[in-house]
């Protein structure tokens, strides 16, 4: 997750989102923010299509997001929010927050384009409260389908440049194990049936580890 801006790549994201926001992903971002609680970072905020979907325990929301074609697209969102919510330029490897700052963390469909998953991962453990929750909602590798895991590699190169540094053959559940997070909560899910090259999916809500 760079601070490179990709101002025709967020035009075609707005396309996108619209469209995918009429079919299964509202339901997905709102089953994902279910459990979200006080303060909530979301990492690689796009153009704020989750803060729709904040449930009431949410007391504020720091938007996470390095590209600024992106945060022009969704500071009329934020407006809307119901609790206090802006935007902050940075990235998922060095987050511009205080250790054990925020008591939740939410992951969706960006770390498919971080530049380093295991720094990411560390990043959301020292900036989360002990008891605080990394919330989920990212595609990945299809492992269990070889076919559609080799395709992923192939098309990866080229899709990554079409598409602002998304990458869709990766593992981020494994990075967060690394990193020290339970991630026993995380199940996987179908995500886009329109975009087969990006599915499957997971979804759900990791905890540290105890004792990791």
């Amino acid at each position: 997750m760079t601070r490179r801006d990709h101002p025709a790549f967020a035009i075609f994201y707005a396309f996108l989102a619209r469209a995918a926001e009429r079919g299964s992903m509202a339901r997905l971002r709102r089953k994902v923010l279910e459990s979200a609680r006080g303060r909530l970072l979301i990492v690689g905020a796009g153009q704020g299509h989750d803060i729709a979907h904040l449930p009431q325990g949410v007391e504020s929301v720091i938007a996470l997001e390095p590209d600024s074609a992106m945060r022009r697209l969704g500071v009329k969102r934020l407006r809307r929010s119901a609790v206090p919510a802006w935007y902050v330029a940075g990235t998922a490897e060095h987050l511009p927050l205080r250790d054990g700052s925020v008591d939740a963390v939410l992951c969706t469909l960006v770390l498919c384009s971080v530049d380093d998953l295991d720094a990411a991962a560390g990043e959301f453990r020292r900036v989360l409260r002990p008891n605080g929750q990394l919330l989920v909602l990212e595609h990945v590798r299809a492992a269990s389908r070889p076919r559609l895991a080799a395709a992923q590699d192939r098309v990866d190169p080229v899709w990554g440049k079409l598409s602002g540094g998304c990458h869709i053959n990766r593992d981020p559940v494994a990075a967060l194990e690394r990193a020290g997070f339970d991630t026993s909560g995380v199940r996987d899910r179908h995500l886009a049936k329109f975009l087969p090259l990006i599915d499957p999916a997971v979804l759900g809500v990791a905890g540290i580890r105890e004792g990791s």
